[in-house]
């Protein structure tokens, strides 16, 4: 541009000088700023130059709403984007589609997103407030859906809040991650001592675990066959996020136990009983309150009981005669006291190898004579046996025994308590079977026994 020639101005009128003065300012700040431009950087980054700090503007906009297109809500950007006086000859100018380029390139965002809180702890983030109260309404559908029954109500005890928070895409949950993250919390290890008649199976199941898991948290065990009454074992199970109550109404049949009656019959020999009338069970009907807390039975409360079918008593004919038994070489003591309820020889259409020695369940049994252990353990009919061998060919046998106290290989003295008087294998009550055999072959043990 070609400015006036200013010398022309001398001798002129001050205010044509004056005009002509600000006419060629006017003139050089046009030209200053046609020249001006703004460079862009992000994190100390240059990017490049663009004619105007608006470019910058609109392409933050266009960045912006992209973003928030693609997610569904508020976008804030990480990184600050800088824009300041530049060199023109540092490049070409950058239009805003080749700037858009460049930012999405290096910038991150932060999306705005709502965190569900659990007692004073963050668990999860979703998108909106909407889903956050979607998962936590599936979470306690999940467990209502568990249990039968018509619903009562639903408790959460837990304190709950939702609050928004702007973080990074990959924090936020969908819906179904969320309620899985919270239905399935942390593992937590306790311990469980075995009871009496407890297996690695009955475990699991009462406990409501797999049998896989609970071998797998107990990598000390042998094999699944190798735990006994008192070991303690340990269990991992999940501890969810966000505890839930059930309460819900059902009704349900149980049975009525029936009761056993005993009448006296002296046909029969002392201690001996026979099932004159099978019992049977009756029926009620009960409907109640169930309480589950996250999926599990704590508590039962009945509101209502109906009985359906009146139980039938079992009828128990128990002999009164008697016969003691007092006679005998004395080569044995009596392994037990009581009346003989059945003798050895013929009976009925079978042979009676032993001697049936009535007493009561529990009642000590005492090895006849000094011996070795044979055998200790379940057999068949004989339910829980055990044998001692006493030399010269002479065994004795001490069948459905209700506990076992020695072992095989066990030297016992006469009178050592063997185990104790029960109803185990093929019985009508709780006796003693008492065997002598001479090289395999059962005696008469009143041969044997002493006075």
């Amino acid at each position: 541009m070609k400015l006036p020639d200013l010398k022309g101005l001398k001798g002129k009128k001050p205010l044509a000088v004056a005009c002509v003065l600000a006419a060629v300012a006017l003139i050089i700040l046009i030209t200053s700023l046609n020249g001006r431009v703004y460079a862009v950087t992000i994190d100390g980054k240059f990017l490049g130059n663009v004619k105007n700090k608006k470019v910058v503007e609109n392409v933050k906009q266009k960045l912006i709403e992209s973003y928030r297109e693609k997610l569904g809500s508020e976008i804030q950007l990480v990184q600050n984007i800088e824009v300041a006086p530049g060199k023109s000859e540092n490049g070409d100018l950058l239009g805003e589609e080749e700037l858009l380029n460049k930012l999405q390139e290096l910038i991150s965002v932060r999306v705005k997103a709502v965190v569900i809180i659990i007692n004073d702890k963050a668990v999860a983030a979703v998108k909106d407030k909407q889903t956050a109260e979607a998962v936590l309404q599936a979470v306690k559908d999940h467990y209502i859906s568990q249990v039968p029954g018509e619903l009562v109500r639903v408790e959460v005890p837990d304190r709950v809040k939702l609050a928004e928070k702007y973080l990074e895409i990959k924090q936020v949950m969908t819906l179904e991650e969320a309620k899985n993250l919270i239905l399935n919390g942390t593992t937590e290890t306790r311990t469980h001592t075995v009871g009496q008649g407890e297996n690695l199976w009955s475990i699991a199941q009462k406990k409501g675990i797999s049998f896989n898991e609970l071998i797998e948290a107990n990598p000390q065990l042998k094999s699944a066959d190798s735990i006994s009454p008192g070991d303690v074992i340990y269990l991992k199970e999940a501890k969810p996020l966000l505890n839930v109550t059930v309460v819900k109404r059902v009704t349900f049949e149980k049975p009525i136990p029936y009761e056993t009656r005993i009448v006296k019959d002296s046909s029969l020999w002392e201690g001996k009983q026979v099932v004159k009338q099978p019992g049977k069970n009756g029926v009620k009907q009960v409907s109640a309150e169930l309480v589950y807390k996250n999926g599990v039975r704590v508590s039962e409360k009945p509101l209502e009981v109906k009985v359906i079918k009146e139980p039938a008593a079992r009828i128990l004919a128990r002999g009164t005669k008697s016969e003691v038994a007092y006679r005998g070489s004395g080569r044995f003591i009596w392994p037990v006291t009581g009346s003989i309820s059945s003798r050895f020889g013929k009976r009925g259409g079978e042979y009676h190898t032993g001697l049936d020695i009535a007493n009561g369940t529990g009642t000590p049994v005492r090895a006849a004579n000094v011996g070795t252990v044979t055998f200790a353990g379940w057999n068949g009919g004989y339910g829980k046996l055990v044998i001692v061998n006493h030399g010269g060919g002479f065994e004795t046998y001490y069948a459905h025994l209700n506990t076992i106290s020695v072992s095989v290989g066990e030297r016992v003295e006469k009178g050592e308590v063997l185990g104790t008087v029960g109803s185990t294998g093929r019985t009508t009550g709780p006796h003693l079977h008492f065997e002598v055999r001479v090289n395999g072959t059962p005696k008469n043990p009143l041969l044997y026994l002493g006075k």
